[in-house]
């Protein structure tokens, strides 16, 4: 009995000094991984700034199979979240900042302690893409110190699941970068410029945000010819005007759409018959510059936009977005095909 007693007592002896032990751990930590992918930063960066795109490579799923995964609206950029459940309990991520192909900041959550940083880089590197994913957390809460105590040491439990994330990104990456299809476009930077009041002329255009590009390649082979027309009865030069379009709705949960095809004038004209003249407001604005074929690259184009303006915290100004096709498509070669996108800001 004095045995049992006396095995009891060391028990008690060796677990309040394990606790003790792991009540002293740091409370801070900051636990990263850094792997070569060979791929360009944009790549790496839409599956990371896509919350959605985490199911993919993220290793958790590898060894839970109970998690159940929803995620807000909008899945990609400043504002994004997921939530989820499973055996281990519940959890959320929202992601707080992103500079393009650069970075992306994420608050992670466990139940109800405190958030814990998670950050990513990006940077070009001979090869690829030097791709680092870091943890990091100024409050540890006890019952993650025992977690980490457990499994050799916070640096231990995390590295290795962020050696194991970017193990199965680089794979996803690879594959993604097989079966994509020769990218036929270049991107410019995303630049804030100053505009001048002006005036548009075209024809309105009612549709669906969802048309086909066939569809929408037959109305542009409509209308653009006739305003170029218009332009040349009128004795315009092609240092009059810039061909371009105007959208004044681009609803994606209504799918209605609405732009005018025309030009914009750098010499005053009335409006032919069947157009309607629009004014383009002056003022500041964000501006980038596509090139190659039209309605190629387009959504990456304004995506990148949009991700520029999250980042540098910048709102529109009204909800007019405005292209110009800067040059002939007959004079250049495909891949130099130049389409201008400004959005008008605060």
């Amino acid at each position: 009995m004095k045995t049992l007693k006396y095995i009891i007592f060391l028990l008690l002896i060796l677990i309040i000094g394990f606790l003790i032990y792991v009540a002293i751990q740091p409370n801070d930590y900051d636990v990263k991984r850094t792997q070569l992918i060979n791929a360009p930063a944009n790549v790496i960066y839409n599956n990371i700034n896509d919350l959605k795109q985490w199911e993919s490579w993220g290793p958790w799923h590898d060894n839970d199979s109970t998690i159940v995964t929803s995620y807000s609206d909008n899945t990609t950029g400043i504002g994004a979240k997921s939530s989820w459940t499973s055996k281990d309990g519940p959890g959320n991520l929202e992601l707080v900042n992103t500079v393009p192909n650069k970075s992306v900041d994420l608050k992670l959550q466990f139940s109800d302690y405190e958030p814990t940083d998670i950050y990513w880089t990006l940077e070009d590197a001979e090869g690829g893409t030097n791709v680092t994913w870091g943890m990091k957390n100024e409050s540890n809460p006890f019952m993650f110190k025992l977690f980490g105590v457990l499994s050799g040491g916070m640096d231990k439990m995390l590295g290795t699941m962020q050696e194991d994330g970017l193990k199965n990104l680089s794979g996803v990456v690879t594959e993604q970068m097989k079966n994509a299809p020769k990218k036929s476009y270049r991107l410019g930077d995303v630049v804030e410029v100053e505009l001048t009041d002006g005036k548009f002329i075209g024809y309105l255009q009612k549709t669906s945000t969802d048309l086909e590009h066939e569809e929408m390649t037959a109305l542009f082979m409509e209308f653009m010819p006739k305003a170029g027309m218009y332009a040349a009865e009128n004795k315009l030069t092609p240092d009059d005007f810039v061909p371009g379009t105007f959208y004044t709705k681009w609803d994606e949960k209504t799918k209605e759409a609405e732009f005018y095809i025309g030009l914009l004038l750098k010499k005053e004209l009335a409006p032919a018959e069947g157009m309607t003249a629009l004014d383009v407001p002056g003022g500041k604005a964000v501006k980038i510059a596509k090139y190659g074929d039209y309605g190629t690259g387009d959504y990456e184009a304004h995506i990148a936009i949009g991700e520029y303006m999250q980042s540098k915290k910048i709102e529109m100004n009204g909800t007019s977005v405005w292209e110009l096709y800067v040059n002939d498509p007959t004079t250049v070669k495909p891949e130099d095909i130049q389409t201008d996108i400004y959005y008008p800001v605060k």
